[in-house]
């Protein structure tokens, strides 16, 4: 706790001396109400249009923060991935959650201590979770995989920059190089590096996190003329909370694939909505857009006696769906491809849609 509190209480002497961020909304003409801070009557109204970010890709999909998780997340639509940024002994960055090795993959060891090679060469489905499945082996991404992904999608980057990352002022210039730092996210856990970071990138939005419920609205308006988007876990909000970030023109984006709150992340998910949140991290990004009634356009596609259902806009696969064809029924797996029988010949094919994807029909050659 003591740690949580010097921290919220350097960010906002940091703040107090600092340059107010200027990648704030452009119609954005809040005026301060601190009266709300203590009591909003009616929540603010967030983003028409949530903001999601999908935490480690879909990683209920597939191994997490692999370039098939971030694939299934862009699929369905969302704004941000969620991209743990880690740096290996040799100053290259990669995609992977934890600082060891040993939970998630074959290996063992920190990855700080680790080259880029040796980083590549682990698999990372060789765990309980993935061993057995179709992703097995999986590639660690490097970060430039990732945002080159990001950059030919539209997509934008959540970067949670890790502790092993002992440059994270070259994150935020390789994402300028790729063109994503305006629609990205930038968290840190020192305020040092975060200052190093707009000290380096003024226009590089900051994400402030991970603190806990005691802090109060008016911290977190300070905390707010220098960070964009705002972070952590949904039941540290409400709605005074809300107002007081807006009132400084933030972003709030809690977490709610815990289901904190409701026991669901659909139900947190809604109930962020409904207290002014103006998006959310999530886990299931198929479960978020049935949520919040927005499917994705599907298209199916048959290619070496395999058929394929994608998300229209991307042509990226949607795995686990249910298609129709000649009397049977076909799950798609990884990619959203499945296996044709033999004699497809001119049989239609479909799929009837569902809460997450919309309905779509293919006739055979």
């Amino acid at each position: 706790m003591r740690k949580n509190s010097l921290w919220i209480v350097a960010a906002c002497l940091a703040s107090a001396l600092a340059t107010p961020a200027t990648a704030t909304p452009i119609d954005c003409d809040q005026m301060p109400d601190p009266a709300r801070w203590q009591s909003a009557g009616v929540p603010d109204k967030g983003r028409e249009d949530m903001v999601l970010a999908a935490h480690r890709g879909a990683a209920e999909l597939a191994p997490e923060n692999t370039l098939d998780a971030y694939r299934y997340a862009i699929a369905y639509g969302v704004d941000m991935i969620e991209v743990d940024v880690q740096q290996t002994i040799d100053g290259r960055f990669v995609s992977f959650h934890d600082s060891a090795v040993d939970r998630k993959t074959d290996g063992t060891g920190q990855i700080m201590l680790m080259t880029y090679d040796e980083v590549r060469a682990l698999n990372a489905a060789d765990n309980d979770k993935w061993r057995d499945s179709e992703y097995n082996p999986s590639q660690i991404p490097s970060l430039e995989e990732v945002l080159e992904l990001a950059r030919g999608t539209g997509t934008g980057i959540y970067f949670d920059i890790k502790e092993s990352v002992t440059d994270p002022v070259g994150v935020v210039q390789m994402a300028a190089e790729y063109g994503l730092v305006d629609n990205s996210s930038f968290l840190t856990y020192e305020p040092a590096r975060s200052a190093a970071i707009r000290a380096a990138s003024p226009d590089a939005p900051l994400m402030f996190s991970n603190f806990d419920a005691s802090i109060p609205p008016s911290a977190l308006f300070t905390i707010a003329q220098d960070y964009t988007w705002f972070g952590s876990s949904l039941p540290n909000y409400n709605p005074e909370k809300i107002a007081a970030i807006h009132d400084a023109c933030g972003f709030v984006i809690p977490n709610v694939y815990q289901g904190d709150v409701t026991d669901s992340e659909a139900g947190d998910l809604l109930y962020a909505r409904s207290i002014g949140a103006d998006g959310a991290q999530i886990a299931n990004p198929d479960i978020a857009v049935d949520a919040l009634d927005e499917p994705v356009p599907t298209e199916l596609m048959v290619d070496q006696g395999r058929v394929c259902l994608v998300d229209a806009i991307h042509g990226f696969g949607l795995p686990l769906k249910t298609l129709r064809t000649m009397g049977r029924s076909l799950i798609t797996g990884r990619g959203g491809c499945t296996a044709l029988q033999d004699n497809y010949g001119a049989a239609q094919i479909f799929f009837e849609g569902d809460g997450s994807a919309l309905p779509s029909r293919l006739y055979g050659p």
